[in-house]
């Protein structure tokens, strides 16, 4: 049976330190598609992880809460694991920046070897199709079948379509119409087109939630996705995150996130910590408080490659007393 682990804690740091113990001592054993020859596989699970109070033990240093400074110049109070080095070198490098402001957006297309996506430009200028992903795939845009307008019952009703004694208009937006007894390719000079050249319009999803938690609070519609299933496929490194979901409960915002892949040890801590920003941000801005943050991983792993390095991590934060007893148990019984 493939292992499933349901993690609940109070904070951002024992939720990773639990999911690290469990999946290192107890995970599925399964290779991944970017393994050396030489390389182990990786601890592997399905994980959920509730945290309760995401904005509740940050990190302190001599009885004060760390600020962790970014090169960008901002100052963050940060959640989770101090021996996690690779959350600490994170906010150091722009990630919190990098997903609520898009400092990183012009790489899309300014870089010309790496970034083939970011959360910020999925999440707030979400497109099905961009420029950039041409280079992986692309498609011929066909002029849609005449008869088939014609005899779709939802635009008939809606009167979309008009017939009259002369011939079957098809009515779009701001006096645009085709006859619909003559060849619409005809009447526009092209019968399909690439869709490269196309730029599709581009949706604030956050903007959306927002909006629509103003108007209803309890609905289950507040959602914004990362997924262009035209193109992600093909993709050698496409978004991790899939979906951010949002809703009002006892006048809290909860926010819940599913990921198709997740590396626990050296991205999952940075990724919560710009998670619950956006939760807070949405918060704010709906005048409520934060729930929890629910945090769904179809593949929850560590790396083959890292394993002795967690390994390490932990025998130092046990040889230092800071290491909860739940994880000494399962480091006891390997």
């Amino acid at each position: 049976m493939a292992k499933v682990f349901f993690i609940s804690k109070r904070n951002v740091r024992d939720a990773w330190l639990s999911a690290v113990g469990h999946i290192l001592f107890n995970g599925d054993d399964i290779k991944t598609e970017y393994d050396k020859l030489e390389d182990p596989p990786s601890k592997d699970a399905t994980v959920l992880i509730e945290i309760n109070e995401p904005f509740s033990n940050p990190i302190m240093r001599k009885d004060k809460i760390m600020k962790i400074r970014s090169k960008f110049g901002n100052s963050y109070e940060v959640y989770g694991c101090l021996a996690d080095t690779y959350l600490i070198g994170s906010i150091q490098s722009g990630y919190i920046e990098e997903i609520l402001e898009g400092v990183n957006d012009n790489l899309l297309s300014d870089s010309d070897v790496s970034f083939p996506y970011s959360y910020h430009d999925r999440i707030y200028n979400y497109a099905p199709f961009s420029l950039e992903d041409t280079i992986h795939k692309n498609y011929d845009l066909k002029i849609i079948n005449n008869k088939f307008v014609k005899e779709h019952k939802k635009l008939l009703k809606a009167e979309k379509v008009k017939k009259t004694p002369e011939s079957n208009i098809w009515k779009l937006k701001n006096g645009v119409e085709f006859d619909l007894d003559k060849q619409i390719s005809e009447q526009i000079g092209f019968e399909e087109l690439p869709i490269g050249i196309f730029e599709f319009p581009r949706i604030n999803q956050l903007k959306y939630i927002i909006q629509k938690l103003k108007e209803k609070p309890y609905s289950r519609r507040a959602q914004a996705i990362t997924w262009r299933p035209l193109v992600d496929p093909y993709h050698e490194d496409p978004p991790c995150l899939q979906r951010i979901y949002m809703r009002i409960k006892d006048k809290k915002l909860i926010m819940q996130t599913t990921w198709r892949s997740r590396d626990l040890f050296r991205a999952w801590e940075a990724n919560v910590n710009g998670m619950i920003r956006i939760q807070k941000n949405v918060a704010e801005q709906l005048g409520v408080d934060i729930g929890h943050y629910l945090d769904f991983s179809n593949s929850l792993h560590i790396y083959g490659n890292t394993i002795s390095e967690v390994k390490d991590m932990l025998n130092r934060m046990k040889n230092k007393g800071e290491l909860p007893e739940e994880i000494i148990d399962l480091m006891q019984k390997d």
